[in-house]
Protein backbone atom coordinates (compact mmCIF):
# COMPACT_ATOMS: atom_id res chain seq x y z
CA UNK A 1 0.00 0.00 0.00
CA UNK A 2 1.34 3.52 -0.38
CA UNK A 3 1.85 5.02 2.66
CA UNK A 4 -0.29 7.18 4.47
CA UNK A 5 0.89 11.15 4.63
CA UNK A 6 2.10 11.29 7.88
CA UNK A 7 0.33 14.56 9.43
CA UNK A 8 -1.65 15.17 12.40
CA UNK A 9 -4.34 13.87 12.32
CA UNK A 10 -8.64 14.02 13.96
CA UNK A 11 -10.09 11.01 15.93
CA UNK A 12 -11.85 10.24 12.59
CA UNK A 13 -8.94 10.77 10.45
CA UNK A 14 -7.28 8.39 13.16
CA UNK A 15 -9.63 5.70 12.30
CA UNK A 16 -9.99 6.18 9.09
CA UNK A 17 -5.85 5.04 8.17
CA UNK A 18 -6.61 2.42 10.63
CA UNK A 19 -9.17 0.96 8.75
CA UNK A 20 -6.80 1.92 5.56
CA UNK A 21 -3.64 -0.09 7.17
CA UNK A 22 -6.08 -2.89 8.18
CA UNK A 23 -7.29 -3.60 5.25
CA UNK A 24 -4.55 -3.50 2.98
CA UNK A 25 -3.00 -5.50 5.06
CA UNK A 26 -5.43 -8.23 5.91
CA UNK A 27 -3.95 -11.72 5.33
CA UNK A 28 -1.41 -10.56 7.59
CA UNK A 29 -2.85 -8.94 10.57
CA UNK A 30 -5.94 -11.90 9.93
CA UNK A 31 -2.56 -14.50 10.63
CA UNK A 32 -1.24 -12.55 13.51
CA UNK A 33 -4.80 -12.24 14.89
CA UNK A 34 -5.17 -15.73 14.72
CA UNK A 35 -2.06 -16.90 16.23
CA UNK A 36 -3.40 -14.55 19.35
CA UNK A 37 -6.35 -16.91 20.06
CA UNK A 38 -4.74 -20.27 20.23
CA UNK A 39 -4.97 -19.97 24.16
CA UNK A 40 -8.11 -18.70 24.34
CA UNK A 41 -9.56 -21.39 21.82
CA UNK A 42 -7.78 -23.99 24.27
CA UNK A 43 -9.71 -22.46 27.41
CA UNK A 44 -13.17 -22.06 25.85
CA UNK A 45 -13.03 -25.57 24.77
CA UNK A 46 -12.00 -26.53 27.95
CA UNK A 47 -14.47 -24.25 29.97
CA UNK A 48 -17.97 -25.25 27.38
CA UNK A 49 -16.37 -28.99 27.74
CA UNK A 50 -16.91 -28.90 31.16
CA UNK A 51 -20.45 -27.29 31.59
CA UNK A 52 -21.67 -29.41 29.32
CA UNK A 53 -21.68 -32.11 31.96
CA UNK A 54 -25.72 -32.04 33.82
CA UNK A 55 -23.96 -33.31 36.97
CA UNK A 56 -23.04 -30.62 39.50
CA UNK A 57 -20.56 -32.63 41.27
CA UNK A 58 -19.37 -33.84 38.29
CA UNK A 59 -18.65 -30.28 36.87
CA UNK A 60 -17.35 -29.19 40.33
CA UNK A 61 -14.35 -32.40 40.22
CA UNK A 62 -13.91 -31.27 36.91
CA UNK A 63 -13.36 -27.76 37.19
CA UNK A 64 -10.87 -28.15 40.48
CA UNK A 65 -9.07 -30.81 38.17
CA UNK A 66 -8.19 -28.50 35.43
CA UNK A 67 -7.87 -25.45 37.43
CA UNK A 68 -4.59 -25.70 37.41
CA UNK A 69 -4.39 -26.12 33.15
CA UNK A 70 -6.62 -23.07 33.14
CA UNK A 71 -4.29 -20.97 35.42
CA UNK A 72 -1.11 -21.76 33.45
CA UNK A 73 -3.17 -21.58 30.12
CA UNK A 74 -4.48 -18.01 31.36
CA UNK A 75 -0.42 -16.64 32.43
CA UNK A 76 0.45 -17.95 28.74
CA UNK A 77 -2.12 -16.27 27.62
CA UNK A 78 -0.93 -13.03 28.72
CA UNK A 79 2.74 -13.62 27.68
CA UNK A 80 1.77 -14.38 24.34
CA UNK A 81 -0.99 -11.74 23.88
CA UNK A 82 1.91 -9.76 25.01
CA UNK A 83 4.08 -10.75 22.61
CA UNK A 84 1.19 -10.54 19.39
CA UNK A 85 0.42 -7.26 20.53
CA UNK A 86 3.82 -6.34 19.63
CA UNK A 87 4.35 -8.38 16.16
CA UNK A 88 0.66 -6.83 15.31
CA UNK A 89 2.62 -2.70 16.12
CA UNK A 90 5.55 -3.90 14.30
CA UNK A 91 3.17 -4.79 11.19
CA UNK A 92 1.41 -1.92 11.69
CA UNK A 93 4.16 0.30 11.47
CA UNK A 94 5.86 -1.11 8.83
CA UNK A 95 2.81 -0.46 6.28
CA UNK A 96 2.33 2.50 7.88
CA UNK A 97 5.69 3.46 6.20
CA UNK A 98 4.64 2.15 3.13
CA UNK A 99 6.20 -1.66 3.54
CA UNK A 100 4.20 -5.13 3.19
CA UNK A 101 5.14 -6.88 6.28
CA UNK A 102 4.69 -10.78 6.43
CA UNK A 103 3.49 -12.20 9.81
CA UNK A 104 6.40 -13.97 10.10
CA UNK A 105 8.49 -10.70 10.10
CA UNK A 106 6.04 -8.72 12.70
CA UNK A 107 6.44 -12.02 15.24
CA UNK A 108 10.09 -12.32 14.87
CA UNK A 109 10.52 -8.21 15.13
CA UNK A 110 8.13 -8.79 18.62
CA UNK A 111 10.18 -12.02 19.86
CA UNK A 112 13.40 -9.88 19.50
CA UNK A 113 11.37 -7.81 22.05
CA UNK A 114 9.96 -10.27 23.73
CA UNK A 115 10.86 -9.80 27.61
CA UNK A 116 10.79 -5.85 26.76
CA UNK A 117 7.27 -6.34 25.85
CA UNK A 118 5.70 -8.71 28.38
CA UNK A 119 7.69 -6.35 31.53
CA UNK A 120 6.32 -3.74 29.70
CA UNK A 121 2.29 -4.93 29.86
CA UNK A 122 3.35 -6.32 33.62
CA UNK A 123 4.49 -2.91 34.43
CA UNK A 124 1.27 -1.27 33.04
CA UNK A 125 -1.12 -3.66 34.85
CA UNK A 126 0.44 -2.90 37.91
CA UNK A 127 0.23 0.80 37.01
CA UNK A 128 -3.41 0.58 36.98
CA UNK A 129 -4.27 -2.36 39.36
CA UNK A 130 -2.26 -0.61 41.77
CA UNK A 131 -4.22 3.14 41.41
CA UNK A 132 -7.25 1.14 41.08
CA UNK A 133 -6.95 -0.48 44.83
CA UNK A 134 -5.74 2.58 46.20
CA UNK A 135 -8.91 4.69 45.44
CA UNK A 136 -10.69 1.22 45.96
CA UNK A 137 -9.79 0.58 49.56
CA UNK A 138 -10.54 4.92 49.82
CA UNK A 139 -13.43 4.41 48.71
CA UNK A 140 -14.36 1.90 51.17
CA UNK A 141 -12.87 3.64 54.13
CA UNK A 142 -15.23 7.23 52.87
CA UNK A 143 -18.14 4.50 52.53
CA UNK A 144 -18.39 4.03 56.59
CA UNK A 145 -18.02 7.78 56.85
CA UNK A 146 -20.42 9.61 54.35
CA UNK A 147 -22.05 7.95 51.69
CA UNK A 148 -21.73 11.10 49.18
CA UNK A 149 -17.79 11.67 50.07
CA UNK A 150 -17.85 7.88 49.14
CA UNK A 151 -19.41 8.71 45.97
CA UNK A 152 -17.31 11.65 44.66
CA UNK A 153 -14.09 9.30 45.04
CA UNK A 154 -15.83 6.18 42.97
CA UNK A 155 -16.07 9.45 40.44
CA UNK A 156 -12.38 10.74 40.63
CA UNK A 157 -11.06 7.16 41.23
CA UNK A 158 -12.88 6.16 37.58
CA UNK A 159 -11.25 9.30 36.09
CA UNK A 160 -8.08 8.54 37.40
CA UNK A 161 -8.01 5.16 36.19
CA UNK A 162 -9.29 5.98 32.35
CA UNK A 163 -6.15 8.88 32.89
CA UNK A 164 -3.62 6.14 33.88
CA UNK A 165 -4.65 4.46 30.96
CA UNK A 166 -4.45 6.99 28.44
CA UNK A 167 -0.80 7.92 30.04
CA UNK A 168 0.37 4.22 29.15
CA UNK A 169 -1.23 3.93 25.97
CA UNK A 170 1.99 3.73 23.89
CA UNK A 171 3.83 1.64 25.84
CA UNK A 172 4.02 -1.15 23.32
CA UNK A 173 4.27 1.32 20.29
CA UNK A 174 7.53 2.35 22.41
CA UNK A 175 9.07 -0.31 22.66
CA UNK A 176 8.93 -2.13 19.45
CA UNK A 177 9.10 0.89 17.48
CA UNK A 178 12.04 2.81 19.32
CA UNK A 179 13.69 -0.34 20.63
CA UNK A 180 13.19 0.91 24.31
CA UNK A 181 13.41 -1.60 27.12
CA UNK A 182 10.17 -1.81 29.67
CA UNK A 183 10.81 1.03 31.94
CA UNK A 184 12.06 3.00 29.26
CA UNK A 185 8.68 2.33 27.15
CA UNK A 186 6.62 3.10 30.35
CA UNK A 187 8.51 6.93 30.86
CA UNK A 188 8.06 7.17 26.56
CA UNK A 189 4.81 6.53 27.06
CA UNK A 190 3.80 9.10 29.87
CA UNK A 191 5.82 11.80 28.08
CA UNK A 192 3.85 11.34 24.63
CA UNK A 193 0.28 11.45 26.83
CA UNK A 194 1.87 14.34 28.47
CA UNK A 195 -1.21 16.95 28.55
CA UNK A 196 -2.97 15.06 25.96
CA UNK A 197 -5.03 12.65 28.12
CA UNK A 198 -8.50 13.76 26.75
CA UNK A 199 -7.62 13.42 23.55
CA UNK A 200 -6.39 10.31 23.54
CA UNK A 201 -9.27 8.48 25.93
CA UNK A 202 -11.73 10.40 22.83
CA UNK A 203 -9.87 8.92 20.57
CA UNK A 204 -9.18 5.75 22.17
CA UNK A 205 -12.84 5.48 22.92
CA UNK A 206 -13.87 6.05 19.21
CA UNK A 207 -11.54 3.12 18.13
CA UNK A 208 -12.88 0.88 20.84
CA UNK A 209 -16.69 1.73 19.80
CA UNK A 210 -15.80 0.75 16.16
CA UNK A 211 -14.20 -2.48 17.05
CA UNK A 212 -17.00 -3.81 19.27
CA UNK A 213 -19.47 -2.94 17.02
CA UNK A 214 -17.56 -4.78 14.39
CA UNK A 215 -16.47 -7.52 16.52
CA UNK A 216 -20.64 -7.93 18.09
CA UNK A 217 -21.70 -8.15 14.11
CA UNK A 218 -19.27 -10.80 12.47
CA UNK A 219 -19.27 -13.12 15.79
CA UNK A 220 -22.74 -12.96 16.04
CA UNK A 221 -23.89 -13.47 12.60
CA UNK A 222 -21.09 -16.54 12.87
CA UNK A 223 -21.77 -17.92 15.65
CA UNK A 224 -26.02 -17.83 14.57
CA UNK A 225 -24.80 -19.62 11.26
CA UNK A 226 -22.36 -21.92 12.88
CA UNK A 227 -25.00 -23.02 16.23
CA UNK A 228 -28.07 -23.25 13.20
CA UNK A 229 -26.09 -25.23 11.25
CA UNK A 230 -23.54 -27.42 13.26
CA UNK A 231 -25.83 -27.03 16.50
CA UNK A 232 -22.26 -27.36 18.32
CA UNK A 233 -21.85 -24.77 21.48
CA UNK A 234 -18.40 -25.73 20.99
CA UNK A 235 -17.67 -24.80 17.75
CA UNK A 236 -19.63 -22.27 17.45
CA UNK A 237 -17.78 -19.99 20.79
CA UNK A 238 -14.52 -20.91 19.22
CA UNK A 239 -15.51 -19.87 15.70
CA UNK A 240 -16.90 -16.63 17.19
CA UNK A 241 -13.91 -16.10 19.34
CA UNK A 242 -11.98 -16.51 15.86
CA UNK A 243 -13.95 -14.04 14.46
CA UNK A 244 -13.28 -11.40 17.34
CA UNK A 245 -9.38 -11.99 17.28
CA UNK A 246 -9.24 -11.66 13.72
CA UNK A 247 -10.89 -8.24 14.20
CA UNK A 248 -8.62 -7.22 17.24
CA UNK A 249 -5.44 -5.99 15.17
CA UNK A 250 -7.40 -2.83 14.54
CA UNK A 251 -7.33 -1.73 17.73
CA UNK A 252 -3.26 -2.31 18.08
CA UNK A 253 -3.42 -0.17 14.55
CA UNK A 254 -5.08 2.55 15.84
CA UNK A 255 -2.87 2.73 18.46
CA UNK A 256 0.44 2.87 16.91
CA UNK A 257 -1.14 5.71 14.81
CA UNK A 258 -1.99 7.43 17.12
CA UNK A 259 1.47 6.88 18.69
CA UNK A 260 2.93 8.60 15.62
CA UNK A 261 0.45 11.30 15.63
CA UNK A 262 1.51 12.40 18.91
CA UNK A 263 4.87 12.54 18.11
CA UNK A 264 4.08 14.50 14.96
CA UNK A 265 2.10 16.77 17.13
CA UNK A 266 4.61 16.68 20.12
CA UNK A 267 8.26 16.53 18.50
CA UNK A 268 7.71 17.50 14.25
CA UNK A 269 8.00 14.08 13.77
CA UNK A 270 6.19 14.70 10.12
CA UNK A 271 9.09 16.95 9.46
CA UNK A 272 11.77 14.32 10.31
CA UNK A 273 10.38 11.76 7.97
CA UNK A 274 10.21 14.54 5.72
CA UNK A 275 13.78 16.03 5.67
CA UNK A 276 15.43 12.30 5.71
CA UNK A 277 13.28 11.57 2.55
CA UNK A 278 14.33 14.78 0.59
CA UNK A 279 17.86 14.18 -1.78
CA UNK A 280 20.75 16.33 -0.30
CA UNK A 281 21.75 18.60 -2.68
CA UNK A 282 24.73 17.84 -4.83
CA UNK A 283 28.06 19.76 -3.38
CA UNK A 284 29.28 22.22 -5.39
Amino acid sequence: MEAPAIRPRTAIEIVDVAFSIFRSNFATMAVIGLAASVPFVILISLGVFSMSSFDPKAFQSAMLAMLPMIVAIGLVAMLWMSVIDGAMTFAAAEAYHGNRPSPGDAIRGALAKGLSLVGGNVLRMLIIMGVGMVLAVGVALLGRVSGFLAFLVAIVMLVLFVHVIARTFAITSAIVIERKDAMDGVSRSFALSKDSTLRIVGVGFLCLCVYWVAQFAGALVVQLVVGFILRNPIVAAIIGNLVGMVMYPFLNIALMVLYFDQRVRKEGYDIDVLSSAMTPAPQG
